[in-house]
């Protein structure tokens, strides 16, 4: 049985109806909590509005990634969520055009997940297949090049590994590592987590770690502006282990989607003095027939060996860091009305129920931007 979401009028059909629903719920909810005096004014009319799109957005992104969950085994960037066309197709068919609405769609796990530098938690046992994903990010920067930040990699390693860690009586990684004494002593002063970071933005806190070391310009020098990396567009908090170890502990697995992971990532995964082939993995991924409309290669286990030629230990070093799917994503939705605009960020998780069958997405995080 065909998909709905592959004929326009099915399209059209479902998407409304299941909009139209979330909205209904959505100010009738907030009409009973807040009263109509929350609605006083035009500006605070279009902020209600603006914010129902973004809402709505991220429903119709959780039923475009179930829809394709029933298609595809593994996660790429060439599938229906990660398509900007469809999706605007998607948020058209909702009545809605691209200054309405905008919806982007990435996958959690082709980022770095800084909570697997350690094995465990709790635990102090760094490990060291992330450890090197760290240390390429940060020798060579994130163009593929070698970096002119004279900070030692291990700097950074060390300091992130002693804000994680725990059970150690608080010994300090190394000469650069940092525990409670030094936070301390901070104006203002704070503790380190000794455990799992939960947002990103607390990788500032950890000494040596800045917007300056993470946020590097990526754009040509000869270029008028520059465009940073986000933080967001390279690390992840999430993608915890939902089981647990023999001993009771809990873990980060740290394998990246090599099928969605851009360039920087990419390289990073590769082993030293490999770096420029990220472009190539890309570029085996995307490339398309003559017409422009199938994709040439497939993208099964291990397809990366048709593009670079490792060593059987460098194979096996990336097998264990790399993945060929996903269940986490991130989910931005701009949504604008009369000048007013509104970014909704939220992280979703995509999973098969095993009493049905059926795949579903569920909000594990939303902010707003």
């Amino acid at each position: 049985m065909n998909s709905p979401l592959n004929n326009d009028r099915g399209v059209a059909l479902v998407l409304t109806l299941a909009i139209l629903a979330i909205l209904t719920a959505t100010a009738l909810q907030l009409a009973t909590y807040t009263g109509n005096a929350a609605l006083t004014t035009l500006a605070e009319k279009d902020r209600f509005q603006a914010e129902q799109y973004a809402m709505s957005g991220i429903h119709l992104a959780m039923l475009i990634l179930v829809d394709d969950a029933q298609k595809n085994e593994q996660t790429s960037s060439r599938d229906s969520w990660a398509d900007a066309d469809k999706i605007a197709r998607a948020v058209e068919a909702m009545g809605l055009d691209d200054r309405s609405l905008t919806i982007t769609i990435t996958d959690e796990l082709s980022k770095i997940q800084v909570n697997a530098l350690l094995k465990n938690f709790p635990g102090n046992d760094i490990n060291p297949d992330q450890q090197r994903i760290w240390e390429n990010l940060l020798r060579h920067g994130f163009s593929g090049e070698s970096s002119e930040n004279e900070t030692d990699p291990a700097t950074v390693t060390n300091a992130l590994k002693d804000w994680l860690d725990s059970g150690d009586d608080d010994a300090v990684s190394g000469l650069s590592g940092a525990e409670s004494d030094y936070y301390l002593s901070l104006d203002p002063p704070y503790l380190p987590s000794n455990g799992p970071i939960h947002h990103i933005n607390e990788l500032f806190k950890v000494k040596g770690i800045s917007p300056e070391l993470l946020t590097p310009d990526t754009m040509d020098d000869q270029e008028e502006t520059s465009l940073p990396i986000k933080l967001k567009d390279l690390f992840t908090v999430y993608g915890m282990d939902t089981g647990r170890t023999p001993d009771n502990r809990y873990r980060f697995p740290g394998q990246i989607n090599i099928n969605t992971a851009e360039a920087n990532v990419l390289a990073a995964l590769l082993p030293e003095g490999m770096e420029d082939f990220s472009a190539d993995l890309i570029e085996f991924r995307e490339q398309k027939g003559e017409q422009g409309d199938i994709f040439l290669n497939l993208l099964d286990n291990g397809w990366y060996k048709r593009v670079i030629d490792l060593s059987e230990k460098e194979a096996a070093r990336l097998d264990r860091v790399i993945r060929y799917s996903s269940d986490l994503f991130r989910v931005k939705c701009t949504a604008e009305k009369n000048h007013i605009r509104l970014v909704l960020s939220a992280v979703v998780k995509r999973e098969k129920l095993d009493s049905t069958g059926e795949w579903r997405c569920r909000i594990l995080q939303i902010e707003r931007d």
